[in-house]
């Protein structure tokens, strides 16, 4: 990013990289108080104050497959609409959408137990992080229990909880494969991104030439990032495979019921105390819009 904006921009752009300036819950502020120019901020971590942003975690929207699902979420942040509406919600408190930054999706159960079926989640104890993916959890018939990430797996062992919904790389990452039997993929949690934003007023300040360049710059780095983060989720399959973990999902058919049954995920979504209530609805129609354009053009 910053040998990119340097280049572009003949050296007019140099940035100061500092790492952990802000704690994590005080970026989105940092930057729209000036504190700092811009920051990459956790989206899912500001989903209780900002759950407009937040959109991704509604299942059903993208694919449950990460592979899938990554491409259909890039297209909605490339669409103009989306934007349009990104630009609005975000100009209140002097932020500017710069691009996004997709990890691995958190929608894989880890579990101890055989997980192929809908009715193999009922009653299970299963860790589940964020207000949003607890309530869908809730839908499908099990029992969400918060506990810290560096005690997962002993949690598991102990028999504390039966299962963790979280993505393959961290869970491979914190000894999840060594106490799980399966690994099946489901429709929560689909995304899991932060968005770079920048102060507006120094966007602003920029002359259009230097403005140009950072827009020109973040769409190519969100899609940059895109394919890195497919081909690091590709080539962990392997990994995970290779631990004796069985990689499953449900059927298609069972897939459906479950973004049904989850339909309490996006109620509760559009229903939250927050700012931009209003925007919410146009969001999301905007959103499936624009994944549904992008599976026109695939042909999936």
């Amino acid at each position: 990013m910053q040998r990119i904006l340097y280049e572009r921009s003949n050296g007019r752009i140099q940035l100061e990289i500092i790492s952990r300036m802000f704690p994590t819950g005080d970026l989105f502020a940092a930057v729209a108080k000036g504190k700092a120019d811009m920051a990459d901020v956790a989206m899912p971590w500001l989903s209780g104050t900002y759950p407009i942003w937040n959109w991704g975690e509604i299942p059903g929207i993208v694919n449950e497959d990460p592979v899938e699902g990554l491409a259909e979420e890039l297209a909605v942040y490339q669409d103009d609409e989306v934007m349009k509406i990104y630009d609005e919600t975000m100009k209140k408190y002097n932020l500017k959408f710069w691009f996004v930054t997709q990890w691995d999706a958190a929608n894989g159960i880890w579990s101890k137990n055989d997980v192929t079926t809908l009715e193999d989640i009922k009653g299970m104890k299963i860790r589940v992080g964020g207000y949003l993916p607890t309530l869908g959890i809730k839908a499908l018939g099990a029992s969400p229990v918060t506990i810290a990430g560096s005690e997962l797996a002993p949690a598991m062992m102990a028999g504390t909880i039966d299962a963790v919904l979280t993505s393959l790389g961290y869970g491979y990452s914190i000894g999840l494969a060594k106490v799980s039997k399966t690994f099946t993929l489901t429709p929560l949690s689909p995304t899991w991104s932060a968005v770079t934003v920048i102060n507006l007023k120094t966007f602003n300040s920029l002359p259009p030439d230097l403005q140009k360049v950072v827009i020109d710059v973040g769409r190519e780095l969100q899609r940059m990032v895109s394919l890195s983060t497919t081909a690091e989720y590709v080539m962990s399959l392997d990994t995970v495979d290779l631990s004796g973990v069985k990689r499953t999902r449900f059927s298609k058919e069972e897939m459906a019921v479950a973004v049904k049954e989850c339909k309490v995920v996006e109620e509760a979504w559009l229903n939250m105390d927050g700012p931009w209530k209003s925007k919410r609805t146009e969001l999301l129609t905007a959103a499936e819009a624009a994944v549904a354009r992008y599976r026109g053009f695939t042909g999936k």
